[in-house]
Formats: C-alpha cells, structure tokens, sequence
C-alpha cells in the first residue's frame, strides 16, 4: 500500500506509476484473493465504494462512444481493475497490520512535499515564470495536481495540530506545498482550500485566531513583494483571470444537453464530448466536472451512488471524530467535492490523479476508528 500511495507522486510520470501498479499491485491483490481473502461487507462505508465501482464498471457494457475518440473496453476494464486493487489493497492494509492508516498519511505528507519541490526546482530551472507551472508525476496537470496538494496540506495541517514537537517537520513539508499551490494557477483547487480552511477555522475561535494571524502574514509578505517588484503581482493576475472560463461553459453546456437525452444509466466511460478544438477548447473533452462526469458516464444510477458513499462517510465521521479532528477530516472531504466543480472526470480511471483526489480522503476517512479511552 505505501508504494501504491507513493508511487504517483515520487515516479517521474503517471505511465511509470501505471507500470508499478500493473506489475506490483495488481498480483498481490490478486494473489490475496485467491487464498481467500475478503472484505467485511458489514463495513458499509466500504461496501458502498465497491458498488459505485461496480455500477462504473458495468457501464462499460453498454457504453456509446459518442464521439469517436474515446478509449475502447479493454482500456476501461483495465483502469476499473486497477481502481478496484488499489480499493482492496487499502482494505487489506488496514486488516493486517495496525498502524496501516496512520503510514498512509505519512506517506502521502512525506511524498506530497518531494513533489511540491521538485516541480518548484523544474519550474525555477525552467526560467519561464510567466506560464503555470507542471507538476512532477501525477501531479504534472496542474489543476489535479493542485488539488493534490490541498489534500496533502491539510494532513499536514492535522499532523501539526496533534503531534506536538513533531509539528516542525510537518510545518517544513508544507511550505513547498503553498508554493505549488500559488505557482499552479489552478483556481478551483485554491476555492477548495479556502471552503476547507473555513470549515475549520470559523469552527473554534482558537483556531480562527492562528489561522487569522497565518492569513495576514501572508498578506503583509505579498504586500511587500508587490512593493519590491510590482510586476509579479501583475502576473499573477494575469495568468489567474487571463483564461477567462477556459471553454468550461461551452463543455458543460454540451455535456447537460447529453444527460437529458440519457439520464438513468449514462453513455459509459469511454464517452467524450463532441466539441472540435478552438480558442481554449481542447478537441473531444471530458465533461470537466466531477458531477456531469458522474452523469455522463453513469446516468442517475451512479451519481446517486457516489453520493451514499459521501453521506455514509459523513455519519461515519460524525460518529468516531469530535473537535478539530472532526472538522479536519470534514474539510478533506469538501476538497473533491469543490474541487470536482473542474476537472475531475472518471472515478474508476486509475492509475490516476482521480485515485489521490477521490479515493483517498474517502479511505482515510472510512478507516477512521474512535480512539479508545486510557
């Protein structure tokens, strides 16, 4: 589990990544199932995300390639095995050995900051400051990426509230973190941080207090820099406001037209948009939100399942966390949630950014265990 966690953000691209999972992944899961091993289904939570899985999957039989240019069945029933080992191999983790949950932070904390500074170091080696920076790995899309590291920021975050003078490494890990964030450009992921932010600090005055004083010494930095060199700030504007909606209307636009015309069951996964490239407009685009997506690709069907999966992991969080642990991992889970508003397509794609987006705040927060009282 920790190679699989690993291995998108620290293997140089998503093919190397894909490889791993392929040769490694998959034959263990496989190997484990074979002598017998099986999930509880009495964990709801669980069980829940294997049935959206499946309702994805089984999409792929009665899928309609709209437009021409999608990828055939193999292509899917590969990415929907892929999804289903990395789903099982967490499960397996944390049966077997204790302590499975909190490595899988770490991991992604620990992997999260290697790839924030890497992808910072080709950026400044670049010189070309004035375009949006790609990340390194699966983190090279610079909108997913970005919404990456929100999720790796805030276990980060939780890491320093609770642990004390550990704290110190975790505060180092998300510096190059913000930086991503910043040099990224990526306007939906920065919304997502800025609702998750709320929810924890407007939650509790002590927290609203550090979190308010962390906000205005980043205002008086950019201040400063805007006075050192006034041209930066220009440029960050530029590069946020230039793009205007980046043909997001037009490909949701045409995306609804489609849903209404095959709302229950969906189109299948290898769906693709009918639009031909112009201005902003990438040629055949997925549907660019995570909800069209849904419907799309799943019809009524899956886009209600999805959302099981989320109130189930709601109650659940509800139930075994209190305090800043709860509004922490609440605000984990709103990243895809707005984060998803752009960008974000398949939920069996994999292996994929969507894996580290989707997946996983879902698998943190399913594994999540009331602590017991000494």
């Amino acid at each position: 589990m920790p190679l699989s966690f690993a291995g998108g953000l620290l293997l140089p691209s998503n093919a190397a990544w894909g490889l791993l999972c392929y040769v490694l992944l998959l034959p263990v899961v496989l190997a484990r199932l074979a002598r017998g091993w099986r999930p509880d289904w009495r964990d709801y939570n669980f069980s829940a995300m294997l049935v959206l899985c499946v309702w994805s999957s089984l999409a792929i039989l009665w899928d309609h390639n709209i437009s021409g240019q999608g990828n055939g069945h193999g292509y899917w029933a590969l990415n929907a095995a892929c999804t289903f080992a990395f789903l099982l191999c967490f499960k397996m983790a944390e049966t077997d050995a204790p302590g499975s949950r909190e490595r899988a932070i770490t991991v992604m904390i620990s992997a999260g900051a290697v790839n924030a500074l890497m992808s910072l170091g080709m950026f400044l080696l670049s010189g070309d400051l004035d375009s949006r920076m790609k990340g390194w790995g699966a983190a090279q899309n610079p909108v997913l990426g970005a919404a990456i590291m929100d999720i790796c920021l805030l276990l980060a975050l939780e890491r320093v509230v609770q642990r004390g003078r550990a704290r110190r490494y975790y505060l180092v890990a998300m510096v190059p973190m913000l930086l991503y964030l910043l040099f990224s450009y990526s306007r939906m992921p920065l919304l997502a941080l800025g609702c998750a932010l709320s929810i924890i600090a407007f939650s509790n005055w002590a927290v609203f207090r550090r979190v308010a004083v962390a906000g205005l010494c980043v205002l008086l930095a950019a201040g400063v820099v805007w006075l050192l060199k006034p041209g930066l700030a220009e440029m960050f504007v530029q590069n946020l406001l230039a793009r205007g909606t980046d043909c997001h209307l037009t490909i949701w636009g045409t995306a609804w037209q489609l849903i209404v015309s095959n709302p229950i069951v969906g189109y299948g996964p290898s769906a693709r948009l009918p639009i031909l490239p112009h201005g902003f407009c990438p040629a055949y685009p997925s549907p660019h939100n995570l909800y069209l997506s849904l419907l799309l690709y799943s019809g009524v069907i899956g886009f209600l399942l999805f959302w099981v999966c989320e109130l189930q992991l709601f109650w659940h969080l509800r139930r075994n966390a209190r305090g800043f642990s709860a509004r922490l991992w609440l605000a984990v889970m709103v990243i895809p949630l707005v984060g998803g508003l752009s960008d974000l397509t398949q939920v069996i794609k994999g292996p994929s950014p969507l894996w580290y987006i989707i997946w996983v705040p879902m698998l943190l927060v399913m594994s999540m265990r009331p602590k017991r009282k000494t």
